[in-house]
C-alpha cells in the first residue's frame, strides 16, 4: 500500500499551492484589468488592501484548518532586541549584495528600474507607494520565508528544495521587472531566505524586507528630491 503523507502535511500541500500561486495570480488578475496606461491611486490601493485580505484569510486558515500557531512560519513575540539587531544586519548585507548586482549591472550597461512597469508608478502618491512596500515585507515574508520554507522542510528535509524552491519562485515573480529585476530579487531573496533559516525569525524578516525596499524608494528619493 502507498504510505501517505501524515494528516498536517496533507494539508500543507494545500496551503503550499497557494502560497506559491495566489498572490502572483491575484496581481496578473488585476494588471489584466487595469490595461497599458498608468496606475492609479485607486487601483493599487485595491490590489494591495485585496493581497493583504488574502494573506490574513490564509493565516486564518493555517490556524483553523491545518492547526498550526504562527509560531509554526517563524512569527512570535520573543526577544525583540535580538529580532531589531538581525533586522539591521540583514539590513546592511541586502544593501552590500544589492550594491554589488548594481554595480555589475552598471558596468554590463544593463538598466534596471527605468523600465515600462516603473514608469506604470509614476503618478501613484508616496503614501500608496509606502502600502506596496509595507505589504510586500510582511506577504512575501510570510509566503516565501516563513511558509513555504517550514512546510517544505518537513516534507522534504532536502536544502535544495525548501531553500532553493522557495526562492527560485519569488525571483521569477518579479519578471514584470525583467530579467534584471528577476536576478536582484533573487539576490536579496538569498539574503531573507538565509537569515530565515538560521533564526526563523519572521518579524526580523518583516523589518529587513521593509526597510530594504522603503530606504531605495522612498526615503532615497524624498531627500534627493528635497
Amino acid at each position: 500500500m502507498k504510505q501517505t503523507l501524515p494528516h498536517m502535511l496533507q494539508k500543507s500541500i494545500y496551503g503550499i499551492i497557494f502560497a506559491l500561486f495566489a498572490i502572483p495570480i491575484l496581481i496578473l488578475i488585476f494588471n489584466m484589468q487595469a490595461g497599458p496606461g498608468l496606475y492609479s491611486n485607486v487601483f493599487i490601493l485595491t490590489r494591495e488592501i485585496s493581497i493583504l485580505l488574502l494573506t490574513l484569510l490564509f493565516l486564518y486558515w493555517m490556524i483553523r484548518i491545518e492547526k498550526q500557531p504562527l509560531s509554526s512560519i517563524g512569527l512570535h513575540n520573543r526577544h525583540w532586541g535580538k529580532s531589531v539587531l538581525l533586522a539591521i544586519i540583514g539590513l546592511f548585507a541586502c544593501f552590500v549584495v544589492g550594491g554589488l548586482v548594481l554595480f555589475i549591472f552598471n558596468k554590463a550597461g544593463v538598466e534596471f528600474g527605468q523600465g515600462k512597469e516603473a514608469e506604470r508608478f509614476s503618478a501613484i502618491s508616496p503614501a500608496v507607494i509606502f502600502l506596496m512596500v509595507l505589504r510586500a515585507g510582511l506577504v512575501e515574508e510570510v509566503f516565501y520565508r516563513g511558509y513555504l520554507m517550514e512546510r517544505l522542510e518537513k516534507i522534504s528535509g532536502k536544502w535544495i528544495v525548501y531553500f532553493l524552491f522557495p526562492l527560485i519562485f519569488f525571483a521569477l515573480w518579479h519578471y514584470r521587472q525583467g530579467l534584471p529585476g528577476i536576478i536582484i530579487s533573487f539576490s536579496l531573496g538569498t539574503v531573507l531566505a538565509f537569515m530565515y533559516w538560521k533564526k526563523r525569525d519572521l518579524k526580523a524578516n518583516f523589518m529587513t524586507h521593509f526597510l530594504a525596499d522603503f530606504i531605495p524608494n522612498l526615503l532615497l528619493p524624498l531627500f534627493s528630491n528635497g
